[in-house]
């Protein structure tokens, strides 16, 4: 941790379920730049600027996009066979909130051309089910809404907001594993409650209830099947 940015890593190893194809998730707080161009190869980077964040980043890639990425929006980056990118902060000083996630790319895919999606919140039509409403960045909610765009890795991202005592059941299929992260307010999942900051597993069918207190809540949630594929964490050497 350094002034101006924290970083909470969720890493498959620390955790007692499955996180494929989902790679490794970082839950930040930055405020100013820190990193600058480089490489991604292999798999996708995906930047999720979460609604609560006050500020927002700038994109730049050697695929020629410069995009903004305000609270809300989603940045897919799918490296595939190589390409360079950075993100900084907009506004230098104002802190930026959200998820870096990166999402593991199958091997038929890692040396196709790299591609860039970016998805904008006010450009998805919500699920509402009574007082929740489910954002669909990636994959589809239920048959009820698909995502805005298809990457190339099966997988569904999702940002969810709760009215207070608003029940929601989350879809998963047999072989699908789901990690749910509690952005805003608190969540109860079977008589427990779980504060911001918490992050919870489920697999294989799993039926999936959720439930904020006595005030609204917010949730983001990657789900998919998991590939199991070799992975050359540091690329070639």
């Amino acid at each position: 941790m350094s002034e101006g940015l924290s970083i909470a890593k969720i890493h498959p190893a620390s955790l007692s379920w499955e996180l494929d194809p989902v790679l490794q998730i970082d839950w930040f707080r930055m405020s100013r730049r820190f990193f600058p161009p480089h490489p991604h190869a292999g798999f996708s980077a995906v930047t999720l600027m979460l609604p609560n964040s006050a500020g927002g980043f700038i994109n730049r890639d050697s695929l020629g996009d410069a995009s903004a990425i305000p609270p809300g929006a989603m940045h897919w980056t799918e490296a595939a066979r190589g390409m360079m990118h950075e993100e900084v902060p907009q506004i230098e000083g104002l802190e930026c909130h959200g998820l870096q996630i990166f999402v593991n790319l199958p091997a038929r895919f890692k040396l196709a051309a790299p591609a860039v999606y970016h998805v904008e919140r006010e450009q998805l039509q919500p699920v509402v089910l009574g007082g929740a409403k489910v954002y669909c960045y990636v994959g589809d909610f239920a048959g009820l809404r698909r995502g805005a765009v298809a990457p190339r890795t099966t997988v569904a991202l999702w940002t969810i907001a709760l009215e207070a005592h608003a029940p929601l059941a989350l879809p998963l299929p047999p072989d699908w594993n789901l990690s749910l992260l509690v952005t805003e307010g608190a969540i109860v999942v079977d008589g427990q409650t779980y504060p911001e900051g918490s992050v919870l597993g489920f697999g294989h069918g799993d039926l999936v209830r959720i439930e904020p207190g006595a005030t609204p809540a917010g949730a983001v949630v990657l789900a998919g099947p998991a590939l199991r594929e070799p992975l050359a964490v540091s690329g070639p050497s």
